[in-house]
């Protein structure tokens, strides 16, 4: 037709253009990435993923299945990143019921996000490599923080997962069952757990995923307390050693305990228990471990992730575990010591 337009008008074009785009033309992916089977080295096939942002805490906004090469693609935007918060967000993939967090940073996001899951397995639980428990008496009542350290040396790698517990303690009676339970994975994120009766009267069971690397189980609860107070310290795993901090003023004794004096930073008093089913500890005085703002040492702190003080969402786990802030620094002191001795003997 004379006068005919070759071209059509904006206007049907830009509806032309929204027409293809909800008849199913692909959108770009925002993050993508593989996950893979760190046991069988193969991919993780009908893995599920969960894209979470951390603006306003732990919030989902995308949910994903792996591809039979393990691929994924997650197509929404997170928040911008900012001084105050740099990290982006989180994957959680979902593999064997156990989670993998992977925290996605800014510079990340462009990447190609590669996320390790392993098979599970309860054969072979292993026992914990070190255990050190903190009292800090009080007015009335004593706390105890009571960790438990793990090294998965598996190979090839696996995570142990048991419902008859990755751990096993004991909680005195005085406690009145009310315990509260914390675990952190190599992924250093610290993650609310629970603790359920093991059959035997006063023994419980956790069980905490242990992953490939180091992990470790936070328990605490508190007794009743006064000055002159017995506690009882069992142990689920004979023949392991148990090692005790106490603060500054407060005076622990016991058969066959061992004191390696006080830690220099934190001036708490350091014991070492004979490796038997039970020992009865008389605790006198009272006082609380020192924080590392106190001691003016900043590289003293639990090895919990950066953000737990950066999310909302983590500041009740935070709490739980403040008080075990010198677990690692404990550990270090003693195996520091260990080693000299051993050298001194060779």
């Amino acid at each position: 037709m004379a006068g005919s337009p070759i071209f059509p008008p904006k206007a049907a074009l830009a509806s032309a253009c929204a027409v293809y785009l909800a008849c199913g033309m692909p959108l770009a992916a925002q993050i993508q990435g593989t996950v893979v089977n760190g046991t069988t080295g193969g991919p993780a096939a009908g893995t599920t993923l969960t894209l979470s942002s951390f603006l306003g805490g732990m919030r989902p906004v995308e949910e994903t299945v792996s591809a039979p090469d393990g691929r994924f693609e997650f197509f929404k935007k997170l928040p911008p990143v900012s001084s105050q918060q740099p990290f982006a967000g989180a994957i959680r993939a979902e593999f064997d019921g156990i989670g993998y967090t992977e925290i996605l940073r800014a510079e990340s996001l462009g990447e190609n996000v590669r996320i390790t899951v392993y098979s599970a397995t309860a054969a072979d639980l292993p026992a914990p490599s070190a255990r050190v428990m903190i009292l800090e008496p009080d007015a009335g009542q004593l706390r105890v923080h009571d960790g438990y350290q793990f090294f998965n040396s598996s190979s090839p790698p696996v995570t142990y997962s048991s419902e008859a517990g990755t751990l096993l303690f004991h909680l005195p009676p005085a406690a009145g069952g009310q315990v509260d339970v914390s675990g952190i994975g190599p992924a250093r994120m610290p993650l609310r757990s629970t603790a359920l009766p093991a059959g035997e009267p006063g023994l419980y069971r956790v069980d905490f995923p242990l992953k490939p690397g180091e992990n470790r189980i936070d328990v605490s609860y508190t007794v009743p307390y006064e000055s002159g107070t017995e506690f009882p310290v069992r142990s689920a795993y004979p023949g392991s050693m148990t090692r005790v901090g106490a603060p500054e003023g407060v005076e622990v004794s016991g058969p066959d305990i061992t004191s390696l004096g006080q830690e220099p930073t934190t001036k708490a008093s350091i014991y070492v228990l004979p490796d038997t089913p039970e020992v009865l500890l008389t605790i006198r005085g009272t006082g609380q471990m020192a924080s590392p703002s106190a001691t003016g040492q900043s590289d003293i702190h639990i090895a919990a992730a950066p953000i737990a003080s950066e999310l909302p969402w983590l500041a009740v786990l935070s709490v739980l575990i403040l008080g075990l802030g010198f677990f690692h620094l404990l550990n270090t002191t003693l195996q520091r010591r260990d080693r000299a001795s051993r050298q001194q003997r060779g």
